[in-house]
């Protein structure tokens, strides 16, 4: 019973944090979130978890560049975004239901490891939807 209500704290809840610094979990998971995100809802699974954050793009698009350039490249996220799909526009997405606006833009990147990590901006408020999944 003890195994199954850690499994469900761990794995089952959403967690709030201020900023990246009050996350408890693992730097797995604390080192994927922008140092400068703020107002941040976390929700893990087994191998990935999914964000909301609010973030400015310039800064949104820094983190981006440093965290998933490769070796001896330089990466301009910003120049890579693009829009989203008409068809999801006015949606909820991911588990945590996040809407989708017209404004909203596209970044996606994939690890060295093969983990998949997608994130959703809206320039015009800052929030960023962000799902990330890591094997």
């Amino acid at each position: 019973m003890l195994f199954a209500l850690t499994l469900v704290r761990i794995y089952g809840v959403d967690t709030h944090h201020a900023s990246r610094g009050g996350i408890w979990w693992s730097e797995r998971c604390r080192n994927l979130i922008p140092p400068t995100a703020t107002d941040i809802t976390l929700r893990r699974d087994f191998l990935d978890h999914h964000a909301i954050y609010n973030i400015l793009e310039r800064d949104l698009s820094a983190f981006l560049n440093k965290r998933f350039a490769r070796p001896g490249e330089t990466l301009d996220s910003f120049s890579e975004r693009s829009p989203v799909k008409a068809e999801i526009i006015g949606k909820a997405i991911g588990p945590l239901g996040w809407m989708v606006k017209k404004d909203t833009v596209f970044y996606s990147y994939t690890a060295s490891n093969g983990g998949v990590h997608d994130f959703y901006h809206d320039p015009k408020t800052g929030q960023t939807y962000q799902s990330s999944a890591y094997w």
